[in-house]
């Protein structure tokens, strides 16, 4: 059993990238922009300022609540697995994106690695669009391998 819900967290949380960039893409770059749009127009590195693009923190994580209290009360692991890749996956989203590309923590300023300089760029690129239909790199983890140049 400890197999399976491995393998379910790993399965979930690589899913949580196609969600990711889907959700970018026709949620938060489509009917919701006016949520999101100030997080394209505000250049706040360094800056804790919290944006009206902080409230999908809670659209987000309403699904995740809900797994794990219904896994926890039903005694599913598995739901309880979900809600774990799920968090996982946001956990390392806050990360890469409010602390290493947004500067919102004084940690991560000058990251060494080559995979987090070219998440860097990738992200930079999608954050720096000509115009509303010109946005790219909607996923976090994955994109281009042209951004390691």
């Amino acid at each position: 059993m400890i197999i399976k819900i491995i393998l379910l967290i790993v399965a979930a949380f690589a899913f949580m990238e196609f969600v990711a960039w889907s959700n970018r893409k026709y949620v938060m770059h489509g009917f919701l922009w006016s949520l999101h749009k100030n997080h394209h127009l505000t250049d706040i590195a360094g800056k804790p300022v919290m944006q009206k693009n902080d409230y999908f923190f809670l659209i987000f994580a309403a699904p995740v609540i809900i797994l794990i209290i219904w896994g926890l009360s039903a005694g599913n692991p598995y739901m309880i697995a979900i809600g774990a890749a799920i968090t996982l996956y946001g956990f390392i989203y806050f990360i890469f994106h409010g602390v290493v590309y947004r500067q919102r923590l004084p940690f991560f300023t000058n990251p060494k690695s080559a995979y987090i300089k070219a998440l860097k760029k990738a992200h930079m690129a999608h954050h720096k669009p000509k115009n509303l239909k010109d946005f790219n790199n909607y996923g976090l983890l994955i994109f281009s391998r042209r951004y390691f140049k």
